[in-house]
């Protein structure tokens, strides 16, 4: 064979691996530009984990398994509730952040996520490891005093000549200890804090007249606000807000606006889960949100819808955070 058609042959062969080559190339390429869902196995194939780090009967509880029967009709997939109580909600924020970040388990929270981590600083999670995708619901409070006390409005506690008595669920820096700091602040009155480890332990001593008030929530209240033993004189909410209990007029409309709060209990995922999945799931749970059922169940828990957007919720909790932050500080200078 001549070298000329040798050199032919070597020339057709580089030729045909070059092509090769650079069709393997364009292949790699386009698979690599595939949206990540295209990638993706189908989301969700499997059931997915609800979270809840309070125990069975709890309004975060039941709130939860109203929403994880709704997301279960809309997603195609069982929704499990898992419930993991204890350290003031840690155990389950823990065990939520052990797991895959891949859309398949979600946290409920309330205020306890914030208050757990500023008690004990050194706890396996940061407030960055999770997103939210919604809030569920929300709770304003409301104040009862002791009947026989006499205090009528809100003005008769500033005749009070000694620190009162305040009844509070002993969370560590949150809510009662904030909403009690608030009030003191803007009525120009004493207080001190008698913590109790249960609402109903709360409910119970001012009933009896062994403490002086309470802050609790409109659901709790219900058990009470009928009862002669004691007076409700306010509530957190706006004007306006809800019905659970006519006839009482909120802080603000007694001229304390500083007053307005509401404890709401929202749906995270890890906030490293892929963008499509968060994306998916977001859709499904706004749908699960707007259905009938979590309406009536939302009405029958005493519980309100919050009335913004995800992203105006998220703002008002990071000023949430900002507060807790802040009394979790001043709690520390007293302690030194």
């Amino acid at each position: 064979m001549s070298n000329e058609r040798i050199r032919a042959k070597q020339t057709a062969r580089t030729s045909r691996g070059r092509r090769a080559l650079f069709g393997l190339a364009v292949l790699c390429a386009a698979i690599v530009s595939l949206p990540a869902t295209a990638q993706a196995p189908h989301y969700p194939s499997k059931p997915l984990k609800l979270i809840v780090p309070y125990p069975p009967g709890a309004a975060t509880d039941n709130i939860a398994r109203a929403f994880g029967q709704e997301l279960a009709k809309v997603v195609g997939q069982p929704v499990i509730v898992e419930n993991r109580p204890g350290g003031g909600s840690s155990l389950g924020i823990i065990a939520a952040k052990g797991q895959p970040a891949d859309g398949y388990t979600l946290l409920v929270r309330a205020e306890g996520f914030y208050s757990a981590k500023l008690a004990t600083p050194s706890l396996p999670y940061e407030f960055s490891d999770f997103e939210i995708l919604a809030p569920l619901a929300q709770s304003s409070y409301a104040f009862i005093v002791a009947a026989d006390r006499g205090w009528k409005r809100l003005d008769d506690l500033k005749n009070a000549r000694r620190e009162i008595d305040v009844g509070s669920l002993d969370l560590g820096v949150g809510v009662y200890s904030t909403l009690a700091a608030r009030m003191a602040r803007d009525l120009g009155i004493r207080y001190r804090t008698i913590p109790f480890k249960g609402g109903a332990e709360g409910l119970t001593a001012i009933l009896a007249g062994q403490i002086d008030a309470y802050f609790t929530t409109i659901g709790t209240t219900q058990a009470v606000k009928d009862s002669p033993k004691v007076k409700v004189l306010a509530t957190t909410g706006l004007p306006g807000g809800n019905n659970f209990l006519p006839g009482v007029k909120t802080f603000q409309e007694l001229g304390l606006p500083n007053m307005v709060f509401s404890s709401s209990y929202s749906l995270n995922v890890r906030s490293d889960t892929p963008a499509p999945i968060k994306e998916q799931l977001s859709r499904a749970v706004q749908q699960a949100l707007a259905s009938e059922a979590m309406k009536t169940a939302r009405r029958q828990l005493f519980l309100e819808p919050y009335a913004g957007s995800a992203l105006d919720y998220r703002r008002d909790q990071a000023r949430v955070l900002k507060e807790f932050e802040a009394a979790a500080a001043e709690d520390g200078k007293a302690a030194k």
